[in-house]
């Protein structure tokens, strides 16, 4: 699955291979279904939305030259179709909420780039050794130095050690995110200082 997926991620996305298709739906579902679900506040709306993109692009058979490019066509075709859903169903909603979601392009992009960003951010703190993960999840919850210490038996300077080290490994492991470090960065500031 790792080989598929940094084989998928390195090349052009041709949804008329079934075998690819399979592996993107696999990998891109999840993502997708939480993306609408915040957009609908509803599971089956959102399960079938979800699913109709998906198919529309398989009926299309789309080819996008790289990742960002198939990923942003889904993002874009989840939000219009959810956006038609709202449209013929007359899905009563406070339009203050629906102005806040859909101001426009922009804020539908920073909302994926977000999405997208904290998915591989816990992806890859999942990935560090049990130590490292309990402290960079119990730091993200709000866990003071003090708390985390007491939680989990190790003494303040080891905790502050384990960080250190797990900030290191994460710089590694997120270096293909550079055009978003920037925002990593912002976001490890305020989540964990």
């Amino acid at each position: 699955m790792v080989l598929e997926k940094i084989q998928i991620e390195t090349s052009e996305i041709d949804l008329k291979d079934s075998q690819i298709f399979k592996a993107i739906f696999n990998m891109f579902y999840p993502r997708a279904y939480t993306f609408t679900l915040k957009l609908l506040r509803d599971e089956v709306v959102s399960a079938d939305i979800t699913q109709e993109a998906f198919l529309y692009m398989w009926e299309k058979a789309y080819r996008f030259p790289d990742m960002m490019s198939f990923k942003s066509y889904l993002y874009s075709c989840l939000k219009n179709k959810t956006l038609n859903y709202i449209r013929d169903h007359k899905v009563e909603r406070n339009m203050e909420e629906l102005k806040d979601v859909f101001v426009d392009d922009i804020s539908i992009d920073h909302l994926v780039i977000e999405h997208e960003l904290k998915a591989r951010i816990l992806e890859e703190i999942n990935k560090l050794s049990d130590v490292k993960r309990d402290i960079m999840l119990l730091r993200m919850e709000g866990y003071s130095y003090d708390e985390i210490s007491e939680e989990l038996s190790l003494s303040i300077n080891t905790v502050k050690t384990h960080k250190k080290q797990a900030y290191k490994d994460l710089k590694i492991h997120l270096s293909d995110y550079n055009q978003c470090l920037l925002v990593l960065i912002s976001l490890l500031v305020t989540c964990f200082c």
